[in-house]
Formats: C-alpha cells, structure tokens, sequence
C-alpha cells in the first residue's frame, strides 16, 4: 500500500464565503478605527501633555499610517486570505513570529472589546443626559448620569456585548449591511462637530466671555468660572497648559494618535478571504479607508482645541484629577468630544444628536474588533496551530461561531476587569500594552512587505502588484521600507512611555508573560504537529486555500 498522505491544513476549504465589497470593507475599517481614540483620547491627552497641540500630534501618525495601510493592503492582495497579519508574517518570514505578534494583538483585541463596551455607556449616558437637559425632564438626566456610574456601566456593557456577539454570529454580509447603516448616523454626526468647532474657531482664547455665556446656559450660571478657578486653585496653569511642546506633541501622536490611527490594515485585511474582488476591494478600503480615518481624527482634534483652549483642557485637568467633586454648580461628566461640541452649539437637540453619533461610533468598534479576532484564531486553526475547533465555520451562516463564542466570553472578562483597579490599578499604562499589541503585528507586516519579492518570489510574481514599481524597485518593498522605519520609532516611543523610569513595570511584565504564553503554545503546536506527521514546514510554503 502507498504511503497516505496527511493534509497540509484542516480542510480542503475554508467555508468561508466572499461577499464583502469595497465600501463594505471601508465602513467596517472606519468602525474600527473611530472610537475612543479620538472621543475620549484626544480630550484626555490635551490635559495629561500641557503644551501638547493634539491635531498636529494626530497629523503626525496620519501618513505613515496610511502608507502602513499601504502595506497592509499589497499583501491582502497577494495573499487574499483571512487572517490578516498572522498569514503574511508566517509565508513570509516565520510561522513562530506569525503567531507570537498576533496571538499579542488578538489579547488586546478581546480585551478591549470588553473596556470598549464598558465606557461606551458613558458616551449614552451623556445622550441621556442632553436630552434631560433639553426637555428640562429630570428622569433623563438622572439616567444620564446613572450610566456615569461605575456598576451601572458594567451591567449595561455586558448587555452591549450580549447584541454585539448575535449581531457578529449571522452571516458577514449581514453584518455588515447593520453596520452600513449603523455608520451612516456617526459619519453627519462628526461632520457636523467638525463643523461647529471650526464656526467657533479659537472663541475659548479671544473671546472667552461669550464661551462663558454659552457654557453657562447649559452647565448652570456660574459653572465656566467654577471650572476655571477649581483648575487654577490646584495648580492648572492655564498658559503652560497651552504653551507649544513638541516633546508633549510627539507623546500625544504616541498614544491617542497611535491609538485611534494605529494598524488600520488589521480589520480589513483579517477578513481577506471574505472580500469579493481582493485587488480594487483592498485599496479602497484599506488604504483609502484608512486616510479617511486619519482625515476624521486630524479635523476634530484639531478645531476641538481651537475652539475650546484652555477651558477644555482645565475641565478634563479636574475631572482626572478628582477635583471635580468640589463642583457645587457644575455636573460631573466626563470630558468627551461632543459635549463640547454640544455646548458651543447651544442646541441640546444637537447635543443629543452629537452624543448619540460618538456613541454609535463606539459601538461600531466591537463588531469591527470581533471579526479580526475571530479571524486569527480562524487562521491559527486552519493551519493546525491552535485547537480545530476554532477553525469550524457554520454551514448556514458562514461565520467561525465558535472563536465568535471564545470572544464573547473573554470580552465579559474585559469589561469585568474595568471594575476598581483591576486594569488601570494595576496596569496604569493598559492602553499603551494594547498599543503595543497592534503594532508589533503593523512592524512586521511591514519587513514582510519589504523583503516579499526576494524571500518569496514565487507568490510575488503571480500576485497583480508584480508590475507596480517605481525605477524598476517594487513599489511594496519602497512602502515596506518607509513603514518600518516610521514604525519602529513609534514603537520606540511606546515603550518609552511603558518605562517612564527606565526600569521595568507591571504593564512591561504583562507583556513579557503574554509573549511567553503566546510563544509556548506556538511551539508546543508545532511540535504536536510533527508528532501526528504533518511537514510543519511544508504547510507554511504554500498559502492557505480559499
């Protein structure tokens, strides 16, 4: 009898179904990206860096984000198969790296779907809130500030979850149709916030007594002044606060920049294999969905400050600070993109309409950041690295239901552990270990791209970005190049800011432990592999099928 032979894979298709457009794939990358980064970060880092100028900071990141996105996008098209990173980095450069930089990038992801949905509900509460206010109806307001509660918070979010999960469990092209028109809500809604602050261009700075009248007639007579000597009386220095600082610049474009136009490849690119026409599909929503990202972020950011230094940044100085709690006129929220844009309007139907849209675009983060999570441990499944049973697609609805499950649940972990000091307790920097989880991936995505034609000139030269070069270079390994560079200078800046001291610290140790975790199971897979016959390195030579 002939030798059997024992198949590279899981199967021999993926049962994955493709059906995603490009405007489908545009909206599920601007879901991803638009968010907290630049609802709450960008309002968060203008006090937490005095001297920073935000929108610059954001400018900063924008390019070589796109032109990562660039990458991103190359290799989608030579490699159209969903897993994004995992499947670049392992034909390219190594299975084990493959797994270790995306099993970091899948930790962050599943925990911050849980802490997404979580401070989601103060985005709704402030809704609740503008439209109390509006109608002068109590119950409203008192429910608007219910969701501003740490407990209530959590209830609510892991009802968010709850729909997240079944609207992530029916076939793609549903979801994305819900979240099509989902988007459609949050994209007026930002245009129209841009639009106020730009109409109210540097009023807080020249003219502050009319900011004052406005902010007033919905804070409460007396609040602007209540706010500002509050700040002042505990050191808020209202000049330093807005005194230029490229160092402070720089540090914002390292953390709310980073956050919010971070590895805009990674969403778009994790469902590759369910794109209908990968070449057009991938340029126009990774790569153009990506400068739309930054275009957003740069444009708010930006008129936000303008208009509103340094009273913006002396109401967040006092809510982070816990100086809040002396306010006797003034309501405790927390300082977020468009209740100031709501104020300056002077319009609490705007307000609310404004509230709701930042809170839609919040929302829309979680299904975003459920289909590149499922999609690696899909992948990571399909090449036997990780338990089969993540690499099972429903035959009806065509989506990997149970690595959906395995989200679901550990996202309820995520957002358990924003109670107390489980995360920012312990871990003060976990939005920089999550950064550092997107862009290790984004770094060597970006080697891959660069080294493509020479390590695996068999797949370039049957991909269609073969005769796409400048001066006879490939126009990928140019990208591959400008992207690392840039890259690794942000990452340099990350973990500068997760040693502020040199030294080592919880957020750096959780790293490590996630790093030695990610890197025993790698091998141990691959070593079970060998045992059971399968040619590890046979299987990581050919792309996956379809």
């Amino acid at each position: 009898m002939g030798e059997v032979k024992i198949p590279l894979f899981e199967r021999k298709a993926t049962g994955l179904v493709r059906e995603i457009g490009p405007w489908g794939l545009i909206v599920i990358n601007m879901s991803w990206a638009i968010g907290a980064g630049i609802n709450k970060l960008s309002v968060y880092n203008g006090y937490l860096y005095p001297g920073s100028d935000v929108g610059l900071g954001f400018l900063l990141v924008a390019i070589p984000v796109v032109i990562d996105a660039a990458c991103w996008a190359f290799l989608a098209i030579t490699m159209p198969r969903s897993g994004g990173a995992y499947v670049f980095i392992s034909r390219i450069l190594s299975p084990t790296w493959a797994f270790l930089t995306t099993w970091l990038s899948w930790a962050a992801g599943w925990l911050l779907i849980g802490i997404i949905a979580y401070y989601d509900v103060y985005f709704w509460g402030l809704m609740l809130w503008s439209v109390g206010t509006a109608f002068h109806n109590p119950a409203l307001i008192s429910a608007g500030l219910w969701c501003q509660s740490m407990i209530n918070s959590y209830w609510v979010s892991i009802v968010f979850l709850v729909i997240t999960f079944a609207i992530c469990s029916l076939r793609l092209s549903t979801m994305v149709r819900i979240l099509q028109a989902l988007w459609i809500i949050p994209m007026i809604g930002s245009i129209m916030m841009i639009g106020t602050y730009a109409a109210n261009w540097g009023l807080a700075s020249t003219s502050p007594e009319i900011f004052k009248a406005r902010w007033d007639r919905i804070m409460g007579e007396g609040s602007y002044d209540e706010v500002m000597s509050v700040a002042i009386s505990h050191g808020f220095d209202p000049v330093k606060w807005t005194r230029f600082s490229w160092d402070s610049t720089w540090a914002v474009a390292a953390y709310a920049g980073l956050w919010a136009g971070s590895c805009l490849g990674t969403a778009p690119t994790a469902v590759a294999g369910e794109v209908k026409t990968p070449t057009k599909t991938q340029l126009w929503g990774t790569v153009f969905g990506a400068a739309l990202v930054c275009i957003h972020n740069v444009l708010l950011s930006t008129t936000m400050f303008h208009a509103c230094d340094p009273f913006i940044r002396a109401y967040t100085f006092n809510f982070y600070e816990g100086y809040a709690k002396e306010y006797t006129i003034t309501p405790n929220i927390m300082p977020l993109a468009p209740l100031f844009a709501g104020v300056l309007t002077g319009n609490m139907w705007l307000a609310t309409f404004y509230a709701a849209s930042t809170a839609i675009w919040l929302w829309n983060d979680i299904p975003a950041f459920f289909l590149y999570v499922t999609r690696f441990m899909f992948a990571w499944a399909f090449d036997r690295t990780f338990p089969r049973i993540f690499a099972e697609v429903h035959p009806t609805l065509r989506t990997p239901l149970y690595a959906n499950i395995l989200t679901f649940v550990l996202s309820i972990v995520g957002s358990t552990l924003c109670m107390g000091w489980w995360i920012y307790g312990i871990f003060t920097l976990f939005d920089q270990i999550c950064m550092f989880g997107w862009i290790l991936p984004t770094v060597f995505v970006d080697v891959a791209a660069a080294v493509l034609p020479i390590l695996r000139p068999d797949i370039y030269k049957e991909s269609p970005i073969a005769t796409w070069t400048i001066a006879g270079i490939p126009l990928i390994t140019i990208l591959g190049v400008i992207g690392f560079t840039t890259m690794l200078w942000f990452t340099f800046l990350v973990m500068g800011s997760l040693m502020p001291t040199g030294k080592p610290t919880p957020d750096v140790a959780l790293i490590v432990a996630l790093s030695a975790l990610g890197l025993l199971i790698s091998l141990s897979y691959q070593a079970y592999m060998k045992k059971k016959g399968i040619p590890v390195s046979e299987v990581f030579k050919v792309i996956p099928p379809a």
